[in-house]
């Protein structure tokens, strides 16, 4: 996940020329320029499933076609090759693909300095993954340590981690090959991002969701949601409900036209749920869509602080048609008869509803369906694309990265055990045991591992990335405003009905 921070700019460092890697335009000219590109990397579901309890999860015999969920055995071997999603519980094999998953990236150059974002439809990928495209990529010149790979944390994609085949029959989730396709992807989006680089003026753009409409709200908040918790789209279902919902929009414009637009914001990319059978880039998808028919260029996005939970999973949304139509409640015979009915009494039948503020009442989209996914895509890419309307201009000076690495023991007990069955991909194998970098093997822990956090400057903008999940009162702080103070200074104002901790018992 990666925090936005909209700062005043630091003073950067001179920059070094060091010849153009992949021929990014290294010159010190002040002018800014940027690449993009997208690689499709949807995996080949060729032998599906016959869920017949439409829960999601196979019940049936990995080695028996005819068992008690049936599976299409398409080579005959009496083994079910099945692709795994990664997200929610185990064993959830894909019965087809709903739309494409992607790995995209952008390239951002000035003065000599250089970074490269990339973006890939999984719900994450381990590091050594990562290094070997790095690896490649530097051995034509590229600096790895100014690549930044991120997940959107897609719950609806392939299994990358290894977490979601049948942990209990040692069944990784991982398709080794798609692994290895994952990594080519990072070094051909990044190679073509490169090639395509042109001049730009980039300007950038932030709403809060919760500012967009009152139906995005509950009641806890002041809103007219259906569900009490919802905040700027956010169903946060674990105490306290502290939520992110800014929306933050880098655009970057070419003299052609559009060359990327980059969305930030902390819903997980869940919304369908773990009854989910096809493989899909869930919400994400739908936004970057919606983004590109009206700007073109190539969309992505970078998940935000994304834990407590940042999720409309469980919340009640606007329903959006496919074409991005939005469905309003009408009157029907009975309610303008009734005169108990102020929305309607006295309206011509098929009339808005209208309440009484005079906003017309939204169709909720109906949970775990495309119609929910598809609502939620709409209602982010139009608010990015207002978000632009009014955007402000950015100068990409100075552009910096700065990583460092974050080593972690590696003391999960459930991990330590399966990390050593081949069905992670990444295991003991990747650990550190150098006792100098990682002491604890000092004291029995079978190693550590080490992923980065990033700090990525482009003038005013900085970008902060952490690996996992962060709280976003971690992010961005605590609420400071009275009901919090009385629920924290009060237990018992907490419980049904309270604002940040509607589910603990005050008792």
């Amino acid at each position: 996940m990666v925090i936005v921070v909209w700062m005043l700019a630091c003073n950067g460092k001179d920059a070094e020329l060091t010849g153009s890697p992949l021929g990014i335009p290294l010159v010190m000219d002040g002018v800014t320029y940027a690449g993009a590109a997208s690689i499709d990397i949807t995996p080949l579901v060729t032998e599906g499933w016959t869920d017949l309890d439409g829960d999601g999860y196979f019940a049936g015999s990995f080695d028996d076609p005819d068992g008690l969920e049936p599976f299409d055995d398409a080579d005959g071997d009496g083994y079910f090759d099945a692709v795994f999603i990664g997200g929610y519980g185990p064993r959830r094999p894909a019965t087809g693909v709903h739309d494409p998953v992607y790995a995209r990236a952008m390239i951002l150059a000035r003065d000599g300095e250089y970074l490269a974002i990339t973006s890939l439809d999984l719900v994450g990928l381990a590091h050594p993954r990562i290094w070997e495209a790095r690896d490649r990529l530097a051995a034509e010149g590229f600096d790895p340590a100014r690549l930044l790979v991120n997940s959107t944390h897609n719950h609806q994609g392939p299994d990358t981690v290894g977490l979601w085949g049948d942990t209990l029959s040692m069944t990784t989730g991982v398709d080794w090959a798609f692994q290895d396709q994952v990594t080519d992807a990072i070094e051909a989006a990044v190679r073509d991002a490169a090639a395509a680089m042109e001049p730009v003026e980039l300007s950038i753009g932030r709403v809060r969701m919760r500012d967009r409409s009152p139906f995005l709200n509950g009641s806890y908040f002041g809103g007219k949601n259906p569900d009490p918790r919802m905040h700027g789209m956010i169903h946060d279902g674990r105490d306290p409900v502290v939520v992110s919902d800014q929306l933050l929009v880098l655009h970057a414009q070419g003299d052609g036209g559009t060359v990327f637009t980059l969305t930030n914001w902390s819903g997980h990319p869940e919304v369908w749920g773990s009854d989910n059978t096809e493989i899909s880039s869930d919400w994400v998808g739908v936004a970057r869509e919606v983004i590109e028919a009206q700007l073109g260029g190539v969309a992505l996005h970078m998940p935000e602080s994304l834990g407590g939970m940042q999720s409309a999973l469980h919340g009640e949304l606007p329903l959006y048609l496919d074409d991005g139509t939005p469905v309003f409640q009408t009157c029907g015979a009975d309610a303008i008869a009734d005169p108990e009915d102020t929305e309607c009494f006295g309206l011509a039948e098929g009339s808005d509803r209208i309440d009484a503020d005079g906003d017309r009442v939204p169709e909720w989209a109906e949970p775990d369906s495309w119609a929910f996914v598809n609502s939620h895509g709409w209602l982010i890419g139009l608010a990015a694309l207002d978000a632009l309307s009014t955007a402000a201009p950015l100068e990409a000076s100075p552009l910096r990265v700065d990583r460092e690495p974050l080593v972690v023991p590696i003391d999960n007990v459930s991990y330590n055990l399966l990390g050593q069955q081949g069905i992670f991909d990444i295991g003991i194998e990747n650990a550190l045991r150098d006792p100098e970098v990682c002491p604890e093997v000092s004291s029995g822990i079978l190693g550590c591992f080490a992923p980065h956090t990033f700090r990525l400057q482009i003038g005013e903008l900085s970008m902060i990335s952490v690996p996992g999940e962060l709280l976003p009162e971690l992010a961005w702080g605590l609420p400071d405003d009275e009901a919090w103070r009385a629920e924290v200074d009060d237990p018992a104002a907490r419980g049904q009905g309270a604002t940040y901790f509607p589910q603990q018992d005050p008792d």
